[in-house]
């Protein structure tokens, strides 16, 4: 792996031990970002689409083992930056909206899976 994981990593890791804390009620964001429901979503897409196709690039010449590590830190980091997102969005937006992390996550994966996709599909003779 090159340099750019090990930041990504310690990124992904930072967001998801701040969302842990405002889980626990430790500190509070809400209403830091007056973020709206598809300001979030965009912001979902965009990092679907950036990650997947980081990771199809990052993957190529790697032993499956590698790949599998690579594909956990891609799939499962971007989130944490998207549910920061959420908390910081007026509590008012949240309560009104409760799924809308889980609806995030499902189309971050989608854009995920689109490049990963794409690449597995076999070449024309």
């Amino acid at each position: 792996m090159k340099r750019l994981e090990p930041v990504l990593f310690g990124l992904f890791l930072a967001c998801w031990l701040v969302d842990l804390l405002v889980l626990l009620r430790v500190v509070w964001f809400a209403g830091m970002l007056p973020m709206t429901l598809y300001g979030l979503y965009t912001v979902a897409v965009a990092f679907g689409w950036l990650f997947g196709n980081i990771y199809v690039r990052r993957r190529r010449g790697l032993p499956p083992s590698v790949r599998r590590r690579l594909l956990l830190l891609y799939i499962v980091g971007p989130p944490g930056i998207l549910y920061l997102l959420r908390y910081m969005t007026p509590i008012q937006l949240q309560r009104e909206a409760p799924f809308v992390p889980l609806y995030a996550f499902c189309v971050f994966v989608i854009l995920f899976l689109v490049p990963v996709t794409i690449l597995k599909l076999p070449e024309k003779r």
